[in-house]
């Protein structure tokens, strides 16, 4: 089902995939009228309306149609009885694009989303004209050796002067939960997302060397300065992806980088053009 909202141009709907019906919206003009699409995929925990309407949304969708989609167990997505998987995630997004007809599309996740934006790649490199990853990692100790203990120690580990400035505040938290208990279809099930979240990425493998090898779309390694992932690491993913470029953004954090789209515009809009010339 599909509603139209005249008053921003925007399309929303459901796309069934393995059992689930993911959320998604279309701004910027129909997926299929000739301009490739730009996929956002939020961070964990957030929506399209608490990573995206800030800035990025309104931003991209001027140029080019935008897909912003909700993973399992955020937003409108419902979550399923099984537990979260990386891989899963990433058949979710292809699957919204098979549902729209779009064979090729531009990826942009942050955190969470730009780990499945990145498996995406990998899954599934027939849909992917360019990546764009904000703030991930592709294995554990890519982050911060602090964050790394806090996120599997939340209940018993105090967080350093130096480690609180960088963590999602409390009125985040309190607009993701709004956003979830407004939207979601079982909206008293934020605290076991949370959770099973949590669990999900703190248990993750991460992805080998020649996995993240495989990544041939041009690709866009981008961190804050003060972001969850170390410096060396986002570097580390640079040289091993063919097709890249890092960006290393001033004064930015983890939860700010997902304003600075002012300064990553540029950088996508050439990139976007280059994809574009290499493929025809």
């Amino acid at each position: 089902m599909t509603a139209t909202d005249t008053t921003t141009a925007k399309m929303s709907g459901y796309a069934p995939v393995d059992g689930l019906d993911v959320y998604y919206e279309v701004h910027g003009g129909a997926p299929d009228a000739g301009t490739t699409p730009l996929v956002l995929l939020p961070g964990g925990l957030m929506a399209i309306e608490t990573a995206w309407e800030a800035d990025a949304l309104p931003r991209f969708s001027r140029t080019r149609p935008v897909i912003a989609i909700e993973l399992q167990g955020h937003g409108h997505t419902a979550d399923r009885n099984t537990d979260p998987h990386i891989s899963q995630l990433a058949a979710d997004v292809a699957g919204v694009l098979d549902h729209l007809g779009v064979k090729k599309a531009h990826l942009l996740g942050h955190s969470l989303g730009g780990m499945v934006a990145a498996q995406v790649a990998m899954q599934r490199p027939d849909v992917v004209e360019s990546l764009t990853v904000l703030s991930i990692i592709y294995h554990l100790d890519g982050w911060l050796e602090e964050l790394r203990h806090f996120q599997r120690n939340p209940t018993t580990h105090q967080p350093s002067a130096e480690l609180i400035p960088l963590l999602p505040t409390e009125e985040d938290f309190a607009s993701w939960h709004d956003n979830f208990t407004r939207f979601n279809p079982k909206p008293e099930s934020f605290d076991e997302v949370v959770t099973k979240i949590n669990v999900m990425v703190t248990t993750w493998s991460g992805w080998t060397e020649e996995q993240v090898r495989s990544i041939h779309a041009p690709t866009l390694v981008a961190i804050g300065d003060n972001d969850f992932t170390r410096i060396e690491h986002a570097a580390e993913m640079y040289r091993l992806i063919p097709n890249a470029r890092l960006a290393v953004l001033p004064n930015t954090t983890h939860m700010t980088i997902q304003l600075r789209g002012s300064w990553l515009e540029r950088m996508l809009e050439e990139m976007f053009a280059n994809s574009t010339a290499q493929a025809v």
